[in-house]
């Protein structure tokens, strides 16, 4: 899709398709170093949802020795510790990724309006016509989300690669 709306772009005006990809290699860096970024967050996260699980599952396997110890209120000040812990990174997460998707946002609806502003001027010119210029911000629409949606993939990505090495980490130990 993507190749075949450069190629429509680039076949009605040239000048006008240059304006529109000026803002894709930025899209790009961006999206990858947000990655870079943001994939030792997600393994953070990650390795403290397992320990709040563990401290979970401890808890509730064991409630009749925490009981007859009388443990139960430090039992509990220390799952909320964590839990304190791990909400507050999940927290930071969010705000880093609301950071980068409001950015790309920005600058996706950039692009667009300077797409759609020099269309205009070069349709008043007589540089393309009307109905070129309405194809051409069609066409540039079909350029402009899967790039803006790259970016959101690679968050996506980040968080599987941090649970598919955990996950080859545990299938790598050795076994007891």
């Amino acid at each position: 899709m993507l190749a075949l709306s450069l190629f429509f772009m680039f076949s009605l005006h040239v000048g006008l398709t240059l304006i529109a990809l000026a803002g894709v290699p930025v899209l790009l860096t961006t999206s990858l170093i947000f990655h870079k970024k943001v994939s030792p967050e997600f393994e953070i996260c990650d390795e403290n949802e397992g320990k709040l699980s563990a401290m979970a599952q401890e808890n509730l396997t064991g409630v009749r020795v925490v009981r007859a110890f009388g443990r139960e209120r430090y039992e509990r000040d220390r799952f909320e510790d964590q839990n304190e812990y791990y909400t507050s990174k999940w927290v930071r997460l969010a705000k880093v990724m609301s950071r980068y998707w409001s950015s790309s946002d920005v600058l996706s609806g950039t692009e667009v309006l300077l797409v759609v502003v020099f269309g205009a001027v070069f349709t008043l010119r007589g540089e393309i016509t009307a109905g070129e210029y309405v194809t051409f911000i069609s066409y540039n629409s079909m350029l402009v989300w899967p790039v803006r949606m790259l970016g959101r993939m690679i968050s996506e990505m980040s968080k599987a690669g941090v649970s598919v090495e955990r996950i080859a980490y545990i299938m790598n130990s050795p076994v007891e």
